[in-house]
């Protein structure tokens, strides 16, 4: 008689030990991840400093004098923009200061040097370096540095932070093929919060609706994760050079990879802390 396979949860809850690989923020919404080494994390809050700051295009209904959440369309982001992934960043510990290494060398721009986001001084020179990259048909217009700092501006409402599965981003590159080089997919693509290991590929599918413990906190996963054509441009060289979404929907009938979790218990969370299904 056949034994039956073990589902995908069986085998996650059995796995003898998963881990967690990276903790990133994004302080400015679609600029560069600022790698943490730890995190404390607050019930229902994401990551703290997590897209507090944003480029607002020219025709975006964001109003910085009522802050509030409003829809990815209304800033500049890989999807639309896909330049901006060039400029390469840096953050202070607090995420609220950066450097911008020159997009352009060759050029008399020289990037910028730990400017201050929260004063006007420094998020001018943000704005002035991104119209430098875009031309005004991508900006719509004046490019302005937005601030939320009671609310955040990812793609959802919510306050969720993504994770994803090292196993999944390996198992969806073998899918990808010579166009891909065959080469290991980027975890940037995805611009999680959390990359985790140790798991097998595409577990996390069945997760929503459970509990993950995570060093001294506890999440609840929530729901799956819809990729668009941001996860197609390449993170070192802003170009779109493959097919994320197309991949996923052939291959595995969704364009889904990832999964959104609420933080349900607080707690500090740190690099290689133990992962597991409650």
């Amino acid at each position: 008689m056949t034994r039956k396979a073990p589902s995908p949860i069986v085998a996650a809850m059995t796995s003898s030990f998963a881990s967690l690989t990276r903790i990133a923020r994004f302080p400015v919404k679609g600029l560069s991840a600022q790698p943490l080494e730890q995190a404390q994390l607050t019930p229902d809050q994401p990551i703290a400093g997590d897209r507090r700051f944003a480029l607002a295009h020219g025709a975006s209904a964001f109003d910085p004098a009522q802050p509030r959440w409003e829809k990815k369309a209304n800033f500049l982001t890989w999807v639309r923009n896909p330049k901006i992934a060039a400029l390469h960043c840096a953050f202070d510990p607090s995420g609220t200061r950066i450097t911008v290494a020159d997009p352009e060398p060759e050029t008399s721009d020289d990037g910028i040097d730990n400017a201050d986001l929260t004063t006007p001084e420094g998020r001018a020179a943000l704005a002035r370096l991104v119209a430098f990259l875009l031309d005004e048909k991508e900006t719509r217009g004046k490019v302005e540095v937005v601030e939320a700092p009671e609310t955040w501006f990812s793609d959802v409402p919510q306050p969720f932070l993504s994770i994803q599965n090292t196993a999944s981003i390996a198992d969806l590159g073998k899918h990808l093929g010579p166009t891909h080089g065959n080469a290991p997919v980027d975890w940037r693509r995805f611009r999680a919060n959390l990359l985790i290991d140790g798991f097998p590929a595409w577990a996390e599918r069945d997760w929503i609706g459970k509990r993950l413990r995570i060093g001294e906190a506890v999440l609840q996963v929530e729901e799956l994760i819809g990729r668009c054509a941001a996860t197609h441009v390449n993170p070192d060289t802003a170009e779109v050079d493959t097919d994320i979404v197309g991949t996923l929907r052939a291959h595995y009938g969704s364009h889904h990879c990832g999964v959104y979790a609420r933080v349900v218990a607080g707690g500090m969370i740190r690099l290689n802390d133990r992962v597991s299904l409650v």
